[in-house]
């Protein structure tokens, strides 16, 4: 039978053993932990934010749905799962995937072992993380506002901290809004009576959506996602047209009309919208100028092509409100003289492509939202955070 002396040093190094053991387990279940509480962080994280999504010849944005869904400004939906504290895998209706791979600050992200398109995208504005949809038209009417019913009812805190806007974005707003406040950015906006045909300033939706044409019909509801517009107070609710019937606005067709409505589901702006235009006609003398490139800035898009261009036009369409006519023209520049319009008091660019005009556009711009837009561009070029 061993003796004590010959058992000492293996009940010595038996324990050693135990507690090197212990330490080990405790050890890995603390990194373990660790690890598991960061990567809840990304995962709460990431929903809070409108991201920009960037590839080589595009841009959009997209939400990182609490669900695991990932959706863009398109409503196009993937699925997304976070791998640990710092990477997110992306997997599109295509079943492939990607991995992003996010900054320790949680700002950025960028593709990871990419070939091709990589992708690449930075925080943008905080949202409102939501579960149902935008205030429909036919909901409940919302209480009387506080205060002068005259007034845009925003967000409380709707100037957007901490984002980064496109500085071209910035200045084309810049130039429309001041074009819509007399070029003066100190001046009070003006109450506007009517925004466009019966539609008056702060109509209730609902009520709206009664004075279209018939045959008029709802396309689809969201919230405003373009980070240069006041945060968590804009929804727009998008009516169509089917067939011939169509909206008309200063002899042209349209399929879309947009309501731009404010917190109380009031309305405080129009969009016309055509995206495949036979022909296009400009009131007399016809455009202003080219403004490059975004020409429709409620659904944020822009021209991308050097074959493209876009002309504008403003037009004035009553106390407190301008109609910005945009078009993305598929030439270079725009050739005058203008040829005659189909109606009495209009001009049609003279065009060399079989189908010229790929969107037509008439948004109607009021003084109170332009106000607004202003200070949003101020506010954003004084935190240094205008993108090239």
């Amino acid at each position: 039978m061993p003796s004590r002396t010959q058992l000492t040093p293996f009940v010595v190094g038996y324990f050693y053993f135990l507690s090197f053991s212990k330490w080990l387990a405790i050890t890995l279940l603390t990194v373990h932990t660790a690890c598991g509480e960061e990567q809840t962080k990304l995962q709460q994280a990431l929903p809070q934010y409108y991201w920009t999504w960037k590839g080589n010849e595009f841009e959009t944005l997209v939400v990182f749905q609490p669900d695991g869904t990932l959706m863009t400004r398109e409503r196009k939906v993937s699925q997304w799962t976070s791998l640990d504290p710092q990477t997110v895998r992306v997997t599109f209706p295509t079943q492939q995937s990607i991995d992003l791979r996010f900054t320790p600050d949680l700002m950025a992200f960028a593709q990871t072992g990419g070939q091709g398109t990589v992708i690449s995208g930075q925080r943008g504005q905080l949202r409102t993380v939501v579960t149902g949809n935008p205030p429909a038209a036919n909901s409940p009417a919302a209480a009387p506002p506080a205060g002068d019913p005259a007034q845009m009812k925003l967000s409380k805190n709707w100037v957007p901290h901490n984002i980064h806007v496109r500085k071209i974005l910035l200045n084309n707003l810049e130039f429309y809004s001041l074009a819509v406040l007399g070029g003066n950015a100190a001046a009070e906006p003006a109450i506007p009576d009517k925004i466009w045909g019966p539609i008056a300033w702060r109509m209730p939706l609902r009520d709206a959506m009664k004075l279209l044409p018939a045959g008029a019909r709802r396309h689809r509801e969201m919230r405003m996602a373009n980070l240069a517009f006041p945060r968590d107070s804009l929804h727009i609710t998008t009516m169509a047209m089917d067939g011939r019937v169509v909206f008309e606005d200063h002899c042209n067709r349209f399929k879309y009309l947009s309501f731009i409505c404010d917190t109380e589901s009031c309305v405080i702006g129009i969009q016309l919208v055509e995206t495949s235009p036979k022909t296009v006609n400009w009131p007399s003398p016809g455009p202003n100028g080219i403004l490059e490139p975004y020409y429709n800035y409620i659904e944020d898009r822009y021209n991308g092509s050097s074959g493209n261009c876009v002309p504008y036009q403003i037009v004035d369409a009553g106390r407190g409100v301008k109609m910005i006519k945009t078009v993305l023209f598929n030439q270079p520049q725009m050739f005058l003289p203008h040829g005659p319009g189909e109606c009495p008091g209009t001009v049609s660019l003279q065009a060399y492509a079989s189908r010229p005009y790929l969107e037509n556009v008439h948004w109607y711009l009021t003084a109170p939202l332009a106000k607004s837009l202003l200070e949003i561009v101020a506010s954003v070029r004084k935190s240094g955070l205008d993108d090239q």
